[in-house]
């Protein structure tokens, strides 16, 4: 059991802690004495480790120093210097802030300084001696830089750093790592540990092969592990579908209250059913994309409200009725507005049942003046509804590239489509036997 000891003055105190799975048991009283003794149990080991990690730090700050780790049960806590952070959080890109942190770290006697030096240094090129001892630092020192994500670094968890924190954190377990890992406190782990302090990119995939996977337990331990400015990317249903699972198979739910958490997000991706936006405001946001089996009209028309000023690439999947893709033309007739879009320059409705309907409205829509990329791929869009592609050729004078692939379009209608721009994808075209009874590429 770790302990720590304060002495000053006539004040001689010692404070002992020891996680274990979802609870930890402190100890405290005078030095010489066996003290008192409390157990405190939680729902999750996550929010365990959090409260754990928490009172070390309150009493770190107060002046207690580790005078045992209890064979090495846990790390000594992580130094930090609030004004060296927030130097860097003002200037992401400048090394010297990290350098500063760096050497304020080393003479605090904490590894992470010598981490940063190492990386700072190869950073401007390669050295085998110092390439040799970062590894030897993250392979020995294991839990003390990568928190719970330790035992599984390198399989189910892939780590890039920079600078002595990671940047980029790909959480998706196979499914020997799947069985009993805890993926609120890989999460947890993954936003919260020290290590994480300036993350930028983070990719959630496969846990769970006993059933389907919710990203709902994601988000939540997204929202609890609270604000992270630094974030620029969000990855939530990384895998291949159906080859992994179907598509259908895992459910994304609602983030809505993490918009508020990562002011400066970028890049958004997410893949599966029941996707829920919220009320979107995302003044960075530039990239979003929603792969889905059927998308609900809710998302839809949060996507056609939202607050999007920076947004250049918008892909969505309306999907199959079926799937619980229940949105119809008019759920995204403003998009096509692109009054909340003023700097997209690609627009993807993929695998749209009423695909007919999106290419008849773009010959008015006020969006086309400003896209050079559509995607129209995988929907139900026949030759007859291709007609305004041919009618109304200076409407799409813009446009760079057209995807039309995966639809139900014939190969003579196929080929004229091919001169509507420099580039176009028109492969892959589905047979069907009855006009009346169209599908969508991805439903299940």
């Amino acid at each position: 059991m770790p302990r720590y000891e304060f002495s000053e003055g006539k004040s001689n105190k010692f404070w002992e802690i020891e996680l274990d799975e979802e609870s930890f048991t402190t100890r405290w009283g005078k030095i010489g004495t066996a003290g008192q003794e409390t157990t405190k149990d939680f729902d999750s080991r996550a929010d365990a480790k959090r409260e754990y990690d928490k009172l070390i730090a309150e009493k770190v700050k107060k002046g207690y120093v580790l005078v045992s780790a209890g064979g090495g049960d846990a790390p000594p806590p992580a130094k930090t210097n609030p004004e060296l952070e927030a130097a860097i959080l003002a200037s992401p890109d400048d090394v010297h802030a990290y350098q500063v942190y760096a050497d304020w770290l080393q003479a605090s006697g904490d590894q992470r300084g010598e981490l940063m030096a190492i990386q700072i240094a190869l950073a401007g090129g390669a050295n085998p001696e110092l390439a040799a001892r970062q590894q030897a630092l993250l392979t020995g020192s294991s839990e003390l830089f990568h928190g719970d994500l330790h035992e599984l670094v390198g399989q189910g968890v892939q780590v890039t750093w920079r600078f002595g924190f990671f940047d980029t954190v790909r959480i998706s377990l196979g499914y020997d790592d799947a069985d009993g890992a805890d993926i609120d406190a890989l999460v947890a782990a993954a936003v919260s540990h020290p290590s994480a302090r300036f993350l930028r990119r983070l990719t959630i995939g496969m846990f769970d092969y006993e059933g389907e996977n919710h990203y709902d337990r994601v988000i939540k331990a997204l929202a609890k592990a609270g604000p992270k400015p630094t974030l620029r990317a969000l990855f939530l249903g990384d895998f291949e579908y159906p080859d992994e699972t179907e598509i259908s198979w895992a459910n994304v739910g609602d983030i809505g209250k993490l918009w508020a958490l990562y002011p400066n997000l970028e890049e958004l991706t997410l893949q599966g059913a029941e996707i829920g936006l919220g009320k979107i405001a995302a003044p960075k946001l530039r990239s979003l994309t929603l792969r889905t089996g059927g998308l609900p009209a809710a998302a839809l028309k949060s996507v056609a409200a939202g607050s999007l000023p920076s947004l250049e690439r918008l892909e969505v999947w309306t999907g199959d009725e079926n799937y619980g893709g229940d949105s119809t033309f008019r759920d995204a007739q403003p998009i096509l507005s692109g009054a909340n879009l003023p700097n997209l320059t690609h627009l993807g409705i993929v695998d749209c049942a009423y695909v007919g309907e999106v290419v008849a409205a773009l010959p008015g829509a006020k969006v086309m003046g400003r896209i050079k990329s559509l995607d129209l791929s995988k929907g139900t869009l026949v030759d007859d509804e291709a007609a305004p592609f041919f009618s109304h050729p200076e409407a799409f004078a813009s446009l760079a590239s057209l995807d039309v692939s995966e639809n139900l379009l014939s190969s003579e209608v196929a080929a004229r489509l091919s001169k509507v721009c420099a580039e176009v994808k028109a492969e892959g075209q589905r047979d069907i036997a009855d006009p009346e009874y169209r599908y969508v590429a991805v439903g299940e």
